[in-house]
C-alpha cells in the first residue's frame, strides 16, 4: 500500500496531464478543492470514498492509486520475460508455470502456462474468482466439487472457482496448459 504523500503524487500528476484544476476534480467529484489539495499534497489520507469520487472525476480507477507500485494500462509480458511461478501441488510438491500477465491497474485476470510432465498435480484448493482451463498439448483430469472432466487439445473447461477444484496432468511427455484466473468483480471491456 503506498504512503498518503504517494496516492497524493499520482492524484496531482493524474490532474496535471488532463489538464485540471483542483476547482474542475472537486466540482466533478462533489468535494472541496482544499480538501482534495490536502490529499496531494499528503497532508490527509483520503477516505475510500473519497478516493473513488476523485477517481471517478479524472477518469481512473480507484486501484490505479493505491497499487503498491503504479501499473501501466496495457502489460506487454515478451516470451523471454515471462515470470516463473510456482503453484501448490499435493504435498510438498509444486508445478512451474510461466506468468503470462504482469498486470494492470485493478487487473481481474491472470494468465499462467503451465508446461509439466505427467503426474503434476495441482492440489484441491477453492477460492473467490472464475478460473478457466485450455488444454494445448497432453491430457488433463480436471476435478470440480465431485464431477471429474478429461481436457484434451483444444479443450476449454470454465468453472466457479468457489467450487473444489484439482488438477492431474496425465498426458504422456510434456503436458501444456493455459491456465486463467478470474478474479471476483465486473470486468468492464
Amino acid at each position: 500500500m503506498p504512503t498518503t504523500e504517494e496516492v497524493g503524487r499520482r492524484l496531482k500528476e493524474v490532474r496535471k496531464v488532463q489538464e485540471m484544476t483542483l476547482k474542475d476534480v472537486a466540482e466533478s467529484s462533489g468535494m472541496s478543492p482544499t480538501h482534495i489539495s490536502e490529499i496531494e499534497r499528503g497532508k490527509t489520507s483520503p477516505t475510500v470514498g473519497a478516493l473513488r469520487r476523485i477517481a471517478g472525476a479524472l477518469g481512473k480507477d480507484t486501484a490505479f492509486f493505491v497499487e503498491d507500485e503504479p501499473l501501466p494500462c496495457v502489460s506487454v509480458v515478451k516470451k523471454e520475460d515471462r515470470e516463473t511461478v510456482l503453484l501448490k501441488g499435493d504435498g510438498d510438491a509444486f508445478v512451474t508455470a510461466k506468468a503470462l500477465t504482469s498486470g494492470i491497474p485493478a487487473g481481474r485476470v491472470k494468465l499462467v502456462l503451465v508446461e509439466e510432465n505427467e503426474g503434476g498435480t495441482l492440489s484441491l484448493h477453492s477460492h473467490e474468482g472464475e478460473e478457466a482451463i485450455v488444454m494445448v498439448a497432453g491430457q488433463a483430469r480436471v476435478t470440480v466439487d465431485d464431477d471429474e472432466f478429461i481436457i484434451e487439445p483444444g479443450d476449454c473447461l470454465h468453472y466457479s472457482a468457489k467450487c473444489e477444484h484439482r488438477a492431474v496432468l496425465t498426458g504422456k511427455g510434456k503436458n501444456k496448459a493455459l491456465w486463467i484466473r478470474v478474479r471476483p468483480g465486473a470486468i468492464r471491456w
